[in-house]
């Protein structure tokens, strides 16, 4: 996990003071538990506002492959290497482009 905590610098939301407003990125998926909630994208320590969406989760898989997709790999590439069903990395794709 050493890698995702220096990719997550390059990723990691604004700082509080300069858009208190903005909340880190998250997307609701289903994964393998069948359950769709929210998932944080980033590291759950740059969200300058936590208490917005208590039930956001984090999880490794999903950063890495939000972090994978906005350097332009593919949903079926990123569910394949992260483990991921197909339409979580759909999701995750279509919120890297946004």
């Amino acid at each position: 996990m050493r890698l995702l905590q220096h990719l997550s610098k390059f990723t990691a939301c604004p700082a509080p003071e300069a858009h208190a407003r903005r909340l880190c990125p998250r997307v609701s998926l289903t994964l393998q538990d069948g359950t769709e909630r929210p998932y944080l994208l980033d590291d759950p320590g740059s969200d300058p506002r936590p208490e917005d969406d208590p039930r956001a989760a984090y999880e490794p898989r999903v950063h890495l492959a939000y972090i994978l997709a906005r350097q332009g790999h593919d949903a079926r590439w990123l569910a394949r290497f992260a483990d991921l069903p197909l339409p979580a990395a759909h999701r995750i794709t279509e919120a890297a482009a946004a």
